[in-house]
């Protein structure tokens, strides 16, 4: 009888344990896709960054002008939110 119970017992324990390493298993897999696509962001972040880069040296004044308008519609803005 209590053979019995040490052997039921040690295959609940053999289950709980399989279903840990299932889990572990999906975690792991979850990370190396979560760093697969944070790696391919940086990629295109950096590639968006140097196109910028090359746009504002190629086009500077349009860089100069766009910059004076975003401040003074920022500006602007925050005038009328500091009123009230």
């Amino acid at each position: 009888m209590a053979d019995n119970k040490n052997k039921s017992e040690e295959k609940s324990e053999a289950k709980t344990e399989e279903k840990k390493r299932e889990k572990i298993k999906g975690y792991e897999k979850l990370i190396n896709r979560l760093k697969k696509e944070r790696a391919e962001l940086e990629d295109e972040i950096n590639r968006d960054y140097r196109e910028a880069r090359r746009y504002v040296r190629s086009h500077p004044e349009e860089g100069v002008l766009i910059g004076f308008v975003g401040g003074i519609a920022l500006g602007y803005l925050l005038g009328k939110l500091g009123r009230k």
